[in-house]
């Protein structure tokens, strides 16, 4: 599965998946307005991920999104909880 793919499939408010070894796609839906996914790589440990690749898709009535939808996008907030949930998924047992 690819992150387009997690973007399409996800209903519920966020997902996790694992696409390989040490690599987690995010998708959270913003409200009803759009949906975003990253694609994170994990470095040195579990709780350590760096973003490789982020898409932000319009859902529900809109059909576009502007340049400053995108601007006015809490980034930081989102990759924080991006990163967060990789690691909860990553997290060793025990």
């Amino acid at each position: 599965m690819d992150l387009a793919e997690l973007m399409d499939t996800v209903i519920e408010p966020s997902a996790v998946h694992v696409a390989g070894e040490g690599e987690r796609l995010v998708t959270m839906r913003l409200a009803d307005d759009f949906s975003i996914g990253m694609r994170l790589h994990q470095r040195d440990s579990y709780r350590k991920w760096d973003v490789l690749e982020i898409a932000v898709r319009p859902t529900g009535a809109h059909e576009t999104i502007s340049d400053d939808d995108v601007r006015e996008l809490p980034m930081r907030a989102l990759i924080d909880e991006a990163r967060r949930l990789a690691t909860k998924s990553a997290k060793p047992v025990g």
